[in-house]
Formats: structure tokens, sequence, C-alpha cells
């Protein structure tokens, strides 16, 4: 049976959506522009991607140099290159760039994936992804410090962001679901979390198809690169001193940097693995139950959040799954008229913005040594993420304590249609979606 096409807009209400759609498409170019003005004047940030770029070169000159490439930046911190090979076979493209270039590209295109990733967040809050939504969402996460360090020093994160939330979101049912995770995986070993995620929800073909195609990527790695391969899956992605040299580093918003932190020693092994142990299994079965509660973002969510908690090594721009829980939180505190929603989301947003990586190490010139409230604001990240996970656990559905009872509308007059039904009935996504969420 034939629907009715959805009205076409008004000349005044396309009029009024063309700036944001312009603004949308004009912002990452002039990020870019200005990321590459700046690169090329002053030398400095993006030191990552600088990284990234080092390694692609090292690897197209042959086997066995991937690892010995050290770049040196400006703030006289020497950075190597650590994730597998298959990440280098990918930055190919980049070893020929000049870097202002690649640098203007690269933040040309992770400013194109935050938007993404906003809009996937607010279709799957249950709301139209617009291009006024999508462009305000972009707009407010661009100066919180996960996002804003993220793009300063040149990182992968939001690209890898973006594969698991399509993948995990947008999957099941279709043959290649996982096939996402498995990839990003191969890039960064952090999306393996995702993994355990999907044999917690029961979807064990996926878990298979995610480490199928993250044995392709070694597979891949090995006939490119045997001797580079050998070297990282042999112990070289052990090293944790080629990550950082010391945990308690308040850019390290994990819980093993929270512990070494509050103890202002970098030895608690012996108290972090237990702790990271029962994290990880409590985080897992709390994003299971978001899952099954019909809340598929929030069990993403909560997986990601618990990877960050129990990886040794959680940098700030790792934190970038800040964007799609604060969407999601705002979205939902406005839907449900939820007085205390959009005024946590405000919070924790100005909580990230107003990050110690910019306040504490600003004020102190150091990230070490913390005490008092120092600790409290050091450790954010940490408690914010522990804070969701015990909320979640209580309420898997993310729902809060008092929503105000939706009136029935009244019904609609039949009207004639040429199919006998109402005219107004169209089958709408956002309708459906809304119904259900």
């Amino acid at each position: 049976m034939a629907l009715s096409p959805p009205p076409a807009l008004r000349p005044a209400v396309r009029r009024w959506l063309a700036p944001r759609r312009t603004a949308l498409v004009l912002l990452p170019l002039l990020l870019a522009g200005a990321a590459a003005a700046v690169h090329r004047t002053t030398g400095m940030f993006w030191g990552d991607f600088a990284v990234y770029q080092a390694g692609a070169v090292a690897a197209a000159r042959g086997d066995g140099q991937l690892y010995e490439v050290v770049h040196q930046g400006t703030d006289g911190i020497a950075l190597g290159f650590t994730y597998p090979p298959f990440a280098a076979l990918l930055l190919q493209p980049l070893a020929p760039v000049d870097p202002t270039v690649g640098v203007g590209l690269w933040l040309l295109a992770s400013v194109v994936a935050l938007s993404a990733v906003v809009a996937v967040a607010l279709r799957a809050a249950g709301v139209a992804a617009s291009a006024g939504a999508v462009l305000t969402g972009t707009v407010a996460m661009l100066p919180v410090f996960p996002v804003a360090g993220h793009l300063q020093v040149g990182q992968v994160g939001l690209f890898l962001m973006l594969i698991v939330l399509v993948d995990l979101l947008h999957g099941p049912g279709r043959r290649w679901h996982g096939l996402g995770v498995g990839v990003a995986a191969g890039v960064k070993l952090t999306p393996l979390i995702f993994v355990a995620y999907l044999v917690c929800t029961g979807r064990w073909r996926a878990a298979g198809v995610a480490l199928a195609g993250f044995a392709a990527t070694i597979g891949l790695g090995f006939a490119w690169r045997p001797a580079d391969s050998a070297r990282f899956w042999g112990g070289g992605l052990l090293d944790t001193a080629r990550v950082t040299g010391d945990p308690r580093t308040v850019l390290n918003q994990s819980l093993h940097g929270a512990l070494a932190r509050l103890a202002d020693t970098a030895d608690v092994r012996a108290v972090w693995l237990p702790v990271a142990a029962l994290t990880a299994v409590a985080g897992l079965v709390i994003a299971a139950r978001c899952a099954r509660a019909g809340e598929p973002l929030l069990g993403v969510i909560a997986c990601a959040t618990t990877g960050l908690l129990v990886s040794p090594v959680s940098w700030h721009h790792h934190w970038v799954w800040c964007v799609p829980a604060l969407v999601l939180l705002v979205v939902r505190g406005r839907r449900t008229g939820h007085r205390l929603a959009v005024p946590l989301g405000v919070t924790l947003w100005a909580g990230y913005l107003a990050s110690a990586g910019w306040t504490v190490i600003g004020l102190r010139g150091t990230d070490l040594h913390f005490q008092g409230w120092e600790l409290l604001h050091t450790n954010m990240y940490v408690l914010v993420g522990v804070a969701a996970l015990g909320w979640l656990a209580r309420r898997p559905s993310g729902a809060p304590v008092a929503v105000a009872p939706i009136r029935p509308r009244p019904a609609a007059t039949p009207a004639a249609h040429p199919d006998g039904r109402d005219g107004a009935t169209v089958n709408r996504a956002d309708t459906i979606e809304g119904g259900i969420r």
C-alpha cells in the first residue's frame, strides 16, 4: 500500500535551515585551515599526528623500522609509534603528504567524524539529526577537553568511536555485524572490550565476526611487515613504558592513574589489578543489562566507560565517549521533562571544559603530586565514569526517577484519503522510535 509523500518544506523553512547546513559544511573547513596555519607558523601541537606520519614513512621504507621511529616534539617529549603494523598500513597515504597539509586534512576529517558521532547519538536518542541539532552539538563539544585535546594532538579516537557506534547500533541482523569492532581493534587494541560486550549481549556470531576481522588485521600486518608484526605481537604491545613514563600523570584518566595519584606512587599494581577486574565484570554486566532494556546506545557507552576505567592508561582524549553520553543525557532530559537531567548535562559539560589538563597543570606547571581538592579535580573523569556505572546498575534503562505522565492525544478526525486511511497517518521513523523509546 503506497504511503503519502511527506509534505514539502515551505520556502521560509528552507531559508531558515540553509544557513545551518552551510555552517555545518564550513565549520570543518575553517577549522582545518586555521589548524594548518597554526602548524605552519608555530610548528607546535599535533604531536600524535606527527607520530602517525613518521610511522607511515618509516614503514614505507621497509620492514623492521616501524618501532625505531621517534618523534621529538617542540615540548621535548619523545614519542614512538605504539600501534599495530596494520595501523601503519592504513596510514600509508600520509607518508608523502606535507606535514602542514596533513594536519589540515586530518583535522578536517576529525571534525566531520565528530559531527557524524553527534548525528548517530541524536538518532539513537530518538530525535532527528537535523543540521541545526548536529551543528549545535558539534560546536558545543569542540571546546571540551577530551575533544579539544584530541584535535590538538591529532588523535585517531574519533574515527574509531564512529566506526564502533555505527557497527553496534546499526549492525544487528546484518551479516557483517561486528566487523567494525574488529577493524577498530586492529588499529588500536582498546575496542576489544566491545567483543566481550557482544558476547555478554548474546551476539555470538557478531563476536566471532569481530574476532575474525581482528585476526585478519593481524594477518595483513604479518604479510606486509612480518618483522615489525613479530616485534609488536611478541611483547611490544605490553611495553607500557612506551606509552607513559608515569601513570600518575593527570592526563591518565583510568583507575590505574587515579589510584596512583591517590597513593602518590606509580606502583599500585597489587591494588589496581583486582579493582580493575571487578570493574570490568560489573561494567560489562551493566552494559549488557542496558542493551537488554532496549537502550543500545546506553549499553555501548557503558561498555566504553568500562574499558576506559580498566585500561592501564586512558588518556584524556580517549574520553571522547563523553560526546554521545552528553548528547543522550540532554536529549533524554528534554524529552522526559526531568528537572535534573539537562542541568546535570550542562554541569558535566562545564567540568569537561574546565578539565584538570588545562586548569591544574596550567596553574601548577606540573601534572604530579596532588593533594586535597586537586585529587577530586584530577580524577574527575574516573569519578564520573564510576558514578555513571553505579547509576546504570540501579536503572539500566537510564530512565529518571519521575517522569511526567504522557497524556493521550485526542483521536484525529478521519479524513478522506485515497487508500481509506487517515491522511495524517504516515509511517515516520521518528514517530515509531518515539513510541518505542
